[in-house]
């Protein structure tokens, strides 16, 4: 080691078994299903994978069999977290849309409404369609959809879903600022299991630019079916700040937000709302037809 005596951490493995607590069990599930475990003398079942001299074993029939297989997608790599940090990104299409706000055109002209679905009562099939490439469909007509769950919603808790039926999935509210600046614990709401055959994110933001540039970034680097906005959260940190349920009540920033994600996103872009942000007063249903005209494919509505 580099630091010598002034490193604080422990190098004799001998040593540090010898004073780490006894293992929960004779089994280790990783190895038992990947043939290896990533965590090797430090694993809490070790002793079922360590060999003479403490080496990590290796089952290579069964590794073999996982071997290119990405069991959870959407990580934040080294490379583009310090380019989020050193704001080296290029948000190219964000930039030209957020132009043509500041050049008075409202973000109209940037995000058309084509290929929107039909989702009024009685149409016979519900289709998410992305405006940007009308010939991308995703059907969920009949299938059981999993709303996003802040604080409960993280990927063991949709994997324990999807085993007991749920055919659509979406991740926590990821606040899109924190994305922006390559926040390891934001990203880590993004993460999709192998599993999660239809799935999508939400995003919590207040302004257009943050908001728009935030779903560009996703749309190049992750693996999603469709981006949903948080237009319901209640939390008074959100809602002080413009966004949540507060947007119901800043229609121009609602609707620049929504224009500017579906001109960047090459997949559906939905919304979930709240009936209303006061006590009895109900505007769901006149902000409704207006975010379809915006350019959002689905709304959902947290009664």
């Amino acid at each position: 080691c580099r630091f010598g005596p002034r490193c604080r951490f422990l190098h004799d493995v001998s040593e540090y078994l010898a004073a780490k607590p006894p293992d929960l069990g004779r089994r280790c599930v990783l190895f038992d299903t990947f043939g290896r475990c990533p965590y090797g003398v430090t694993c809490r079942f070790g002793r079922a994978h360590l060999g003479d001299g403490h080496q990590n074993l290796v089952n290579a029939a069964l590794a073999q069999q996982w071997e290119g297989k990405l069991l959870v997608r959407n990580g934040l790599s080294k490379e583009l977290q310090q380019q989020l940090r050193k704001r080296k990104f290029s948000f190219r299409k964000a930039e030209e849309f957020l132009r043509g706000l500041r050049g008075g055109k409202g973000g109209k002209a940037s995000g058309g409404s084509s290929g929107v679905s039909n989702c009024s009562a009685g149409a016979e099939e519900v289709l998410l369609t992305c405006s940007s490439l009308p010939v991308f469909q995703l059907e969920i007509q009949g299938k059981l959809y999993l709303a996003p769950l802040t604080t409960c919603g993280n990927l063991p808790f949709r994997r324990i879903c999807k085993r007991f039926g749920a055919d659509v999935t979406c991740g926590e509210m990821a606040v899109c600022t924190n994305l922006l600046q390559g926040q390891s614990s934001e990203w880590a709401l993004l993460k999709r299991h192998h599993t999660e055959d239809v799935f999508g994110v939400q995003l919590e933001g207040a302004f257009p630019d943050t908001m728009t540039k935030c779903a560009e970034l996703l749309n190049r680097t992750i693996d999603v079916d469709f981006v949903d906005i948080n237009v319901g959260c209640p939390i008074d940190l959100v809602y002080k700040k413009g966004g949540g349920c507060a947007l119901m009540t800043r229609s121009n920033k609602f609707e620049q937000i929504v224009r500017g994600m579906n001109s960047v996103l090459d997949v559906p872009l939905t919304v979930k709302i709240r009936t209303g942000v006061q006590e009895k007063v109900n505007v769901a249903h006149k902000i409704i037809p207006r975010i379809r005209e915006w350019g959002a494919s689905m709304v959902t509505v947290w009664g």
